[in-house]
């Protein structure tokens, strides 16, 4: 094919109008297009990108298209980690109050989460600017977001600004989680530490599942009395017989 022939093939193909090399008959129409792009020579492989890129581009600059094909676009372009895919993508969002009925809740969501997953991380400021615009639809990705650049400061400052509902308290407590698994060990406790001290501030629905979580994350203390004992058995049993202190993490597992 040509340039230009390859790009028309990529429409009908992400609208399921093409043959893909897929695993299943309800698998996305995505991952038939990736699988079929390592047989490609490089320069197929080179128009694919390209005309990826420009069917992004098309769909950005007019913000409509139908919700399963936005969607397998979104996923193919991040698939593909082109350096210009993430400000294209935050362009648009900015963009979202602008188009109020032409682009469905679910592309806006997937504009979003393709940002969140992306390479390049976007700042706070970006972030909290996503959430003013509706706080109850995009506070979550919100946090995502804040979290994958600075969740000690930003990310815990923006805990009070959640929906007070218990579903997002669960959720943004399985986030937090991540975050902890991922933060290094000097760190954890003072996160847990920071998240429990907006907790006053947050609603009740959503402090409560947050709540929750940061108390299976606190460290074990040993009082002055038990330190005595496990001394006493130390000097009297031997190093080998020393007590194995258990984490918080195996604690909470």
């Amino acid at each position: 094919m040509t340039h230009p022939q390859i790009i028309i093939w990529l429409g009908r193909a992400l609208n399921g109008q093409e043959p893909l090399p897929r695993l299943t008959p309800d698998e996305s129409r995505y991952l038939g297009i990736l699988r079929l792009d390592k047989s490609l020579d490089s320069a197929a492989r080179k128009s694919l990108r390209d005309g990826t890129l420009g069917l992004l581009r098309q769909f950005c600059d007019h913000g409509s298209g139908e919700v399963s094909y936005v969607q397998e676009l979104l996923s193919l372009a991040s698939a593909f980690k082109q350096p210009e895919t993430p400000g294209i993508l935050a362009d648009l969002a900015c963009r979202f109050p602008e188009l109020p009925t032409t682009l469905h809740l679910a592309v806006r969501y997937a504009v979003l989460g393709a940002l969140v997953d992306g390479s390049s991380p976007h700042p706070p400021a970006f972030w909290k600017e996503i959430l003013e615009q509706e706080p109850e639809k995009y506070a979550l990705l919100a946090l995502s977001g804040v979290l994958a650049t600075d969740p000690l400061i930003e990310g815990v400052s923006l805990l009070p600004k959640m929906p007070d509902s218990k579903r997002a308290g669960q959720a943004a407590a399985i986030k937090l989680d991540l975050v902890w698994d991922a933060l290094p060990v000097q760190s954890r406790f003072r996160f847990v530490e920071q998240i429990q001290n907006v907790l006053g501030q947050c609603g009740q629905n959503f402090a409560g599942p947050v709540r929750l979580w940061s108390e299976k994350k606190q460290p074990i203390r040993v009082n002055k009395t038990a330190s005595i004992l496990l001394s006493a058995l130390k000097n009297s049993l031997g190093e080998e017989f020393q007590p194995r202190y258990r984490t918080s993490k195996l604690l909470a597992a």
